[in-house]
């Protein structure tokens, strides 16, 4: 996969990103933290239609067999519980391939307690995949 594809499957659903998107300078990471920052406002505004197209972008960069995409993504999701306060709504959104491969990220950045929170709401069955 080239860089050119992910930036016009981003550009096509994130037109609202078009400045990050378009930078040539700026890496996917970039775009990726830029892209968090929409999810978390969605998430606190209820917008499921930006949400949809957020997870199932991430979705499709787990799937790619380049390892570039899938570990950008996966170190983006690293950082999905830094808004604590949206976990339970976060939670709900993460399939289980997301959990299993950022979980050793998770037991890195979180105390114990909110690690064991998480592994609670993604085991309630809640969440896609």
């Amino acid at each position: 996969m080239c860089v050119v594809e992910w930036r016009g499957r981003a550009l096509a659903q994130f037109p609202e990103l078009r400045s990050v998107i378009e930078c040539e300078s700026w890496s996917c990471h970039v775009f990726f933290i830029e892209l968090l920052d929409l999810v978390r406002d969605a998430h606190r505004r209820g917008d499921e239609e930006l949400l949809r197209r957020a997870y199932g972008f991430a979705q499709w960069c787990l799937e790619q067999p380049a390892g570039f995409l899938p570990n950008a993504v996966v170190s983006c999701y690293e950082h999905v519980f830094d808004a604590w306060e949206l976990r339970d709504e976060v939670a709900r959104w993460l399939p289980s391939q997301v959990a299993q491969r950022a979980r050793p990220l998770w037991e890195w950045r979180l105390p114990a307690e909110r690690l064991a929170e998480v592994d609670r709401l993604l085991a309630s069955g809640d969440h896609p995949g």
